[in-house]
């Protein structure tokens, strides 16, 4: 546990990083336009306090006008930023971020009215628990193609919330209810299998990632185990040779004596006759 939560405070200083980064690239004016995806995405944010504003005073005509409009930066985000080409990891992440918290901020005070909306709110906080958590492992997630097509569904299922009063909305929001939940699950499976059991597979029994200093340890202890075993290697190799050539020598004192013919017995010594003293 101890790990994962610092897991998730890397992940989080990295994020603080990356966007102080992009800051620092606004050096004249013409880079500021590359900022306007992000500035896009942040007005969700400021948009919220209006929106709850509007649906505790009864006002979800309003709000829901005001969620739209919300939505429409979402959308407009991510094509503003491929025809800047401004496109950035930052910006990718805080696009997701900014879409967990205008989510679950602006539906909390819906339940108010329509509880039911507590399964869709709680499977999508399941969702992003696994990216979290996958992030925390130190896995790159991607969203995938289902995974869009449920944030469209959602987002259009809390804005549809908003004008149940008219019988003809109504009925298309209990129809993006059941889809979104069905999408939701289908996106939680893929993710959980993706990014969470395969890999949790290919760790060997491990289901935490160890932190850089421990795998540096692991690097150093895996260096100096290969280093004793060429040591070794040479060592026996080493041995190996001596051996050899002793028993090299050993066969050519074996041939030697074979030629000589000499038999040596207590006190006795039977030479060839062709010998010379």
């Amino acid at each position: 546990m101890f790990e994962i939560m610092n897991g998730v405070k890397e992940k989080f200083n990295e994020f603080i990083n990356e966007g102080k980064n992009d800051l620092k690239k606004i050096k004249e004016p013409k880079d500021l336009a590359k900022q306007i995806p992000n500035l896009l995405t942040l007005s969700r944010l400021f948009l919220i306090p209006f929106i709850v504003g509007n649906i505790l005073s009864g006002n979800l005509i309003t709000a829901g006008l005001i969620s739209l409009g919300a939505s429409a930066t979402d959308f407009l985000d991510g094509k503003v930023a491929r025809t800047l080409d401004a496109s950035s990891t930052f910006g990718a992440k805080l696009d997701a971020v900014v879409d967990k918290i205008f989510i679950t901020t602006v539906t909390i005070p819906l339940f108010i009215t329509n509880p039911y909306l507590i399964i869709p709110i709680i499977l999508d906080m399941a969702i992003a628990s696994i990216n979290g958590y996958a992030h925390a492992l130190g896995i790159q997630t991607e969203t995938s193609m289902i995974g869009k097509i449920k944030t469209v569904f959602l987002d259009s299922l809390i804005c549809s919330v908003f004008f149940t009063k008219f019988k003809v909305i109504d009925n298309i929001s209990k129809a993006l209810y059941f889809s979104t939940i069905a999408l939701q699950l289908k996106t939680a499976k893929d993710y959980y299998k993706t990014y969470i059991k395969k890999n949790l597979n290919n760790l060997d029994g491990s289901t935490l990632p160890k932190n850089e200093e421990s795998l540096k340890l692991d690097d150093e202890e895996t260096k100096t185990v290969e280093l004793e075993k060429t040591k070794n290697v040479k060592l026996e190799d080493s041995k190996s040779s001596e051996l050899d050539s002793l028993m090299e020598l050993k066969k050519e004192l074996q041939k030697t004596k074979d030629n000589n013919e000499q038999v040596i017995e207590p006190n006795k010594i039977k030479v060839k006759k062709n010998d010379i003293f």
